[in-house]
């Protein structure tokens, strides 16, 4: 997971792009891009790239812009003084984008289009800021400027490739910007249930987009890709375990911004994350059985609760509770480990309690960063957790698929 590779399709992605490959389901866009990888083996390249590792790689650099785009959200419209740190993370993956071009466009069109994303976000900023002041006008004026940029980096990206017709960019690259103003619109009114639908819906479309997306960079320089690693059905399990891994670090760290913050939506993202432990248990329940499905989401609520506990201590400064907490946090943690390692042999009890140790000790030290206003550091736990919550997916995916080789047949 931690492979890097170098999609103009994410480009596309985060500003909500699609082609009319996008309105295919997951498996169907994976069969795409497995189709491309056979086609780049018949001309075996080097240096070329498993379609597999650029699928994964593309869905982790725009998960990471739709996060970073909601957190620069809740903290500019709550006036958190980590936001000029969220906006300015959040431009850095515009200038990633960009860069990520360049091998197969130029250092032109790299910087080219790092300028016209960077005005999609400074722009979103002026919109935000005018819609939280209620100056319509400066809000009018900064929405038409949004969706001419909008309309601009369509046109950019369909001289880019014939797969990409600029009518159906703009249109859908307008669509994501409806979503983007309909989530800030709700957090501003204060509606927490439909400003996290409304977020669920934006991860959902920039997952679809990425997969898209990716089969049609493959089909465009086919001679830069091998065959696939893993099979269709292989990989559409491991991005549904690596969907719910990803849901559990986004809504635990925006649970923690809101808690230290103070934040009136805190209730509401710990129910949303609450909700994420249930929806990892049920994903086991085919493999498992209905009772150990029951038993991961009792652990994983447990896990949940007393680091609300823990955060709540730390906050007020209570030492006896915090230790208390922290330790029951941790003996959770190995609980959990017992719990999977004696459903799978192929996860021992010793490697899954060290992983689960390290994600508690990264999520604590991203905890107090935050407690103590330090940002840099504070931003970087958060890339640390992600990284390592999608290599424990990947592991988990891989012992079950080891497991239960009829289920991934053919």
């Amino acid at each position: 997971m931690k492979t890097r590779y170098r999609p103009l399709l994410a480009v596309l992605l985060a500003c909500g792009l699609i082609t009319a490959a996008c309105s295919s389901d997951d498996s169907e866009s994976t069969a795409q891009a497995a189709t491309a990888g056979e086609t780049a083996a018949a001309a075996p390249n080097p240096g070329a790239q498993d379609p597999v590792a650029v699928h994964q790689a593309m869905r982790k650099l725009w998960q990471d812009h739709v996060t970073w785009t909601r957190l620069y959200i809740v903290s500019a419209v709550a006036g958190l003084p980590d936001a000029d740190a969220a906006a300015r993370r959040l431009l850095q993956n515009q200038a990633d984008i960009g860069n990520a071009i360049k091998p197969y466009y130029g250092e032109e069109a790299g910087a080219k289009l790092t300028e016209l994303l960077r005005g999609h976000i400074l722009t979103a900023a002026d919109l935000l800021t005018a819609a939280k002041a209620g100056d319509q006008a400066k809000l009018g004026t900064a929405k038409d400027a949004w969706y001419v940029n909008a309309d601009e980096i369509a046109t950019f990206l369909a001289g880019a490739n014939p797969a990409w017709p600029a009518d159906t960019l703009k249109s859908m690259m307008r669509g994501h910007l409806d979503q983007t103003l309909a989530e800030a619109t709700a957090r501003l009114q204060g509606n927490w249930a439909q400003d996290i639908s409304e977020y669920g819906h934006i991860v959902q479309h920039i997952v679809q987009m990425s997969d898209a997306l990716a089969s049609g960079i493959a089909t465009q320089f086919p001679d830069k890709f091998s065959p696939p690693s893993v099979p269709a059905n292989e990989l559409a399990f491991r991005d549904a375990m690596r969907n719910l891994w990803e849901d559990h670090v986004q809504w635990t760290r925006l649970y923690i911004v809101s808690a230290v913050g103070g934040l009136p939506d805190a209730d509401a993202a710990a129910g949303r994350l609450l909700q994420n432990q249930a929806d990892i248990g049920n994903a086991i329940k085919p493999y498992y059985g209905e009772e150990a499905g029951a038993k991961l989401t009792e652990l994983l609520r447990g896990h949940i609760l007393t680091a609300a506990d823990l955060l709540g201590a730390a906050k007020a400064d209570d030492q006896p509770k915090l230790t208390k907490a922290k330790a029951d946090w941790y003996a959770n943690g190995d609980e959990i480990a017992t719990f999977l390692a004696g459903a799978n042999p192929a996860w021992p009890a010793d490697t899954l309690k060290t992983m689960m140790r390290g994600h508690l000790d990264q999520t604590l030290a991203e905890a107090t960063a935050r407690l103590q206003a330090n940002w840099a550091q504070d931003i970087s736990e958060y890339e640390h957790i992600h990284s390592h919550i999608l290599e424990m997916s990947d592991a988990l995916a891989t012992g079950i698929i080891g497991q239960f080789p009829a289920k991934f047949a053919y």
